[in-house]
């Protein structure tokens, strides 16, 4: 018997993708959503470190590749927020460490990445909702 009742499994939350790149940000944004989260993204006009009080992420996923417009006030507003973040590289990252030594929780993930490897990220970046006893 079909009672036309759709069920949808919850979100984890939100995840920020902020990137130029248009294939990152859709090929990421779905990885996001197969782990369970809800991808969200900056308006045309607005730059992404706005973005993160509209959406009000759990964690934020960086191209630092092909870098944001002015991605150093993203991780600053990250960094203040308290939200963790993830930064995808596909070059060496090693003059960059040094820059982002003093952000807490802040993961470097080489691409190419499988939807695994980012899943685990971001399960070790977001507990788990506590259930209420």
């Amino acid at each position: 018997m079909d009672t036309g009742v759709v069920r949808r499994a919850k979100s984890k939350g939100r995840v920020l993708v902020a990137s130029t790149n248009a294939a990152f940000a859709t090929t990421i944004g779905q990885m996001v959503s197969d782990c369970g989260f809800t991808a969200a993204f900056p308006t045309e006009f607005e730059g992404p470190w706005l973005s993160l009080t509209r959406t009000q992420p759990r964690v934020v996923i960086c191209d630092y590749d092909a870098q944001v417009g002015l991605v150093h006030r993203l991780i600053v507003e990250s960094s203040a927020r308290r939200v963790p973040m993830v930064i995808c590289h596909a070059s060496e990252k090693s003059a960059a460490v040094a820059a982002f030594a003093p952000v807490e929780r802040v993961r470097w993930l080489k691409l190419p990445v499988s939807p695994t490897a980012l899943g685990q990220v971001l399960r070790d970046l977001v507990p788990p909702a506590r259930h209420a006893a």
